[in-house]
């Protein structure tokens, strides 16, 4: 038996962003691993310049997911506006060779203050999941430095930094009710952890009937795929947004499997 810590997702909107070419965002029906841990970053409070606790947190911890109900494919078409990167980048350089400090602007009013032939417009697609929910099992490597579980559970009952589905544009709803697990593998402590939010969203859980999967890492005694695909959703650098590949195996999930999993109760 192993310790895993199991919390569920769910909010009006979420985006799990996917390999982006050009001006198109695309979402993945399931969360990616960057984005909950970025998410549990959060809750410690470390930020995102801080390459070493990131890196530490994604050595030390797997990752799994079910998806309870898929929600609905939602695209918005998205304009944003602002200077261009070109004439930012060579303000930076100015600043830096003249030692003074520069940041880049942080308000509207920033933004406009370096004139209308400065600026420009950047237009996109962008792919959200409407009213999903999933459950999420994280569990600590063994062999390599990796953090407890329990101070997780804590920071994620008590936010340090406000915690989103993928995307700042997309808050939970409802509380991530963090809790530890023992089970063999991820899919079965994920069957055996207990929402006290069932009942809230019993009616997107119907929806979604049919169509659940489970998506876990690593290969596990008693835990068979129906498909193994790879995911560039592991964090080189945080600055410079360079991610790498994992292998992510895949099955589907009815809630029937729960009594597999769960003991009766006397």
């Amino acid at each position: 038996m192993a310790s895993f810590l199991c919390f569920r997702l769910h909010g009006p909107l979420a985006s799990w962003g996917d390999i982006a070419v050009g001006e198109r965002r695309p979402s993945t029906p399931h969360p990616s691993r960057s984005a909950v841990l970025g998410l549990l970053a959060a809750a410690l409070r470390i930020r995102r310049d801080d390459a070493d606790a990131l890196a530490a947190l994604d050595r030390g911890l797997g990752f799994a997911s079910r998806t309870d109900a898929p929600g609905e494919l939602l695209i918005d078409f998205h304009t944003a506006q602002g200077p261009e990167e070109k004439l930012l980048r060579a303000e930076a350089a100015v600043a830096k060779k003249a030692g003074r400090p520069w940041h880049r602007p942080a308000t509207r009013r920033a933004e406009l203050a370096f004139g209308r032939r400065a600026l420009s417009t950047l237009l996109s697609s962008r792919q959200y999941r409407v009213d999903a929910v999933w459950t999420v099992a994280l569990w600590s490597h063994s062999g390599t430095p990796s953090p407890p579980l329990e101070p997780l559970q804590d920071a994620l009952r008590r936010p340090g930094f406000v915690p989103y589905l993928g995307r700042k544009s997309c808050p939970l709803d409802l509380p991530l009710e963090p809790q530890i697990v023992e089970a063999a593998h991820p899919v079965e402590a994920m069957a055996r952890a207990v929402f006290r939010s069932d009942a809230v969203v019993a009616p997107v859980l119907e929806r979604g009937l049919g169509k659940g999967t489970v998506q876990w890492e690593e290969d596990w005694p008693g835990l068979e795929p129906a498909q193994t695909s790879r995911r560039r959703d592991r964090v080189i650098s945080r600055s410079r947004w360079q991610f790498t590949e994992r292998q992510e195996h895949q099955r589907a999930w009815t809630p029937e499997e729960r009594g597999r999993h769960v003991p009766e109760q006397d």
